[in-house]
């Protein structure tokens, strides 16, 4: 399983279309972090709540994308099938893939946060508009979530064959959930636990904010209401749901004839 996941991170550092849709992820994230007032001076926890607003709908999108790539960019051409036929065993091709599926999502998605996050705070400090705490707390969940979206992309990925199926849904599907959250919630229906996104909408949403003062200046301060019993269902929900998807592909994928 060691030598397919560092023959699939080889083949991602290769890959044009990851490499063009992260340098266009990376884009998009300078430019709404521009656009949302950051700048050299800005504190480290100011930039957090701002990068949190960023990835509500681009987590799943990105991590779908690369997930799809990983898994299934060398489905189509039976390469996964020849590992097989050459002595793999099946759980080795699958987790293997996985394994390299989850490395590149969380690097990428760590990436994007911690970079700009570290480096303004030691450069301005982290400042007072969110205690750091629950900021690692946050991310913390953001990253289990990561790992439950890696693990429904994997085995949609495998049940497909194909990595168009599954990066048709991390694109188009994304955005039907997203307008089915906004729509159900101004009918006052919430959604929570049973879809990924929803659930990263609710752990990144900083949108109520007040003000403080302090040094003879006003700052931002975000009001985030995670409750250690909420933050606790999205850890249990994320793995529960993750390790059902993970191990449920696994199943079909082991009675899957291979042609």
């Amino acid at each position: 399983m060691l030598n397919i996941l560092k023959a699939m991170l080889r083949q991602t550092k290769r890959d044009k279309l990851l490499l063009i849709g992260l340098f266009y992820y990376l884009l998009m994230s300078v430019e709404m972090l521009v656009q949302s007032g950051a700048d050299w001076n800005t504190h480290g926890s100011t930039v957090s709540g701002i990068i949190a607003n960023t990835l509500l709908i681009m987590t799943t999108v990105v991590v779908g994308a690369f997930t799809s790539r990983i898994c299934g960019s060398d489905l189509r051409d039976k390469t996964a099938n020849y590992e097989i036929l050459f002595g793999k065993h099946r759980s080795e091709v699958y987790f293997g893939r996985f394994f390299a599926a989850l490395t590149v999502s969380v690097a990428v998605i760590a990436g994007v946060v911690l970079i700009p996050v570290l480096f303004l705070t030691a450069k301005n400090g982290w400042g007072g508009a969110l205690p750091a705490q629950t900021a690692w707390v946050i991310f913390g969940l953001l990253l289990v979530m990561i790992f439950r979206c890696v693990c429904f992309f994997t085995a949609l990925t495998f049940l497909c064959g194909n990595d168009i199926v599954p990066l048709t849904v991390a694109l188009i599907g994304t955005m039907c959930v997203a307008l089915c959250v906004f729509l159900l919630g101004a009918a006052d229906i919430h959604l929570s636990w049973q879809t990924t996104f929803s659930d990263i909408m609710t752990l990144l949403d900083f949108s109520n904010t007040t003000s403080g003062y302090a040094d003879g200046k006003d700052y931002l301060i975000y009001k985030v209401a995670l409750s250690g019993k909420t933050a606790l269902r999205m850890l249990c929900t994320s793995l529960g749901f993750g390790l059902f998807w993970l191990f449920g592909g696994f199943a079909l994928f082991r009675r899957k004839d291979i042609p």
